[in-house]
């Protein structure tokens, strides 16, 4: 498992320094924060955040497997108390130098998600969770428990990440589906089912709340950033109808709400 860790770190240290990562870093993309901090979330998660906890301001939120940290951002521009944490370094390096030039007091710390060793029991009112968290967590089990562990009595967890219907299939825009594997084989790559998810919320004892199955809402959920980058307008018109776009006749992101 140590070996395995220090792999997973390496590739996100690495992966912090991206085109693509640098992409959501441009002054462009902070300042489109600034004045909507709601579209750093899918609209439909941000519509369950609200509805769970209508007030954000001074609420205790983290961030486990924080990636580019625009929730991080989103929460603490809306007044939240904002912890990330993320297992590469770098990647918190360059969030924490964004939030010193915007002045939002978010505390940083390195943890693996499915431990969360350096972060208190009983502290937080919300555990946000956003897309391609689930896709490396090998104990899917173990994360949410220590989830429930941070969790203050009566705090939400909100996962929201690919739905696990997509799994199976290649994923190619404007094509049939092509199944590349079973819906059931989730190992190696870690790709969870649906029931995987409620049981490990259940096994935690965290009540279900609410489940949501998404739509994309822009083309980046079908290409790499290399990809998107080649297309022009008209070529990704009507990519999320799924009489045009097949695969787009599946959810393409699930949110789950749970209650400690």
């Amino acid at each position: 498992m140590e070996n395995w860790l220090k792999e997973v770190k390496d590739s996100w240290n690495k992966t912090a320094d991206s085109e693509w990562y640098k992409s959501l870093r441009t002054e462009e993309k902070i300042t489109k924060l600034i004045n909507n901090p709601a579209s750093a979330f899918h609209p439909a998660v941000f519509n369950l955040i609200s509805k769970y906890i209508p007030e954000l301001k001074n609420r205790r939120i983290l961030l486990p497997s924080s990636g580019d940290n625009h929730a991080a951002f989103a929460f603490a521009l809306l007044g939240a108390n904002v912890t990330s944490a993320d297992i590469s370094e770098r990647q918190l390096e360059n969030a924490a130098a964004i939030a010193e030039r915007l002045k939002l007091d978010i505390k940083f710390i390195c943890d693996n998600t499915m431990e969360l060793s350096n972060i208190e029991n009983e502290t937080y009112d919300l555990v946000y969770t956003s897309n391609g968290t689930h896709s490396w967590i090998p104990e899917l089990n173990v994360m949410y428990r220590n989830i429930s562990r941070v969790l203050r009595s009566s705090g939400y967890s909100i996962m929201y990440d690919i739905h696990p219907f997509n799994r199976p299939f290649t994923g190619e825009p404007w094509k049939e589906p092509k199944v590349i594997k079973a819906y059931e084989d989730t190992m190696p790559s870690c790709h969870w089912r649906v029931q995987d998810l409620i049981n490990a919320n259940v096994y935690a004892h965290l009540s279900i709340k609410e489940m949501a199955e998404l739509e994309a809402v822009n083309a980046s959920f079908w290409y790499t950033y290399d990809e998107l980058k080649k297309q022009d307008s008209k070529s990704i018109q009507r990519i999320n109808d799924w009489e045009c776009n097949p695969m787009a006749a599946l959810p393409a992101w699930i949110t789950i709400v749970s209650q400690k």
